[in-house]
């Protein structure tokens, strides 16, 4: 057999050997940053007045503590979603607005 067969060989046991590692990498990629961008808007905000409402003093720090639990529990998702909300809860106390009574 040919040199390129046994070339070929290696670099197919190679691909075999590191499509594991791809493939993790590329489940959390997804999971903690494609898949959050899918909760509809209405929802992160509605979060996010009932973060401020609940949590008068620092609102931002209350997402947060969501945020790091979340990870804690190696929940993607979940930390994507509150990082969404600590994000909209940052643009509203920057802005100056309230949440809604």
């Amino acid at each position: 057999m040919g040199d390129w067969f046994w070339t070929g060989l290696k670099w197919l046991a190679v691909a075999i050997a590191v499509s594991p590692i791809l493939i993790g990498i590329g489940w959390a990629v997804v999971e903690g940053s494609i898949l959050p961008r899918f909760i509809p808007r209405e929802d992160i905000e509605g979060l996010a007045d009932d973060i401020i409402r609940r949590y008068p003093a620092d609102p931002e720090e209350a997402a947060f503590i969501e945020e790091h639990a979340a990870w804690h529990r190696s929940e993607d998702y979940e930390q994507g979603k509150w990082r969404r909300v600590r994000k909209a809860i940052r643009r509203r106390l920057l802005a100056g607005e309230t949440p809604p009574a």
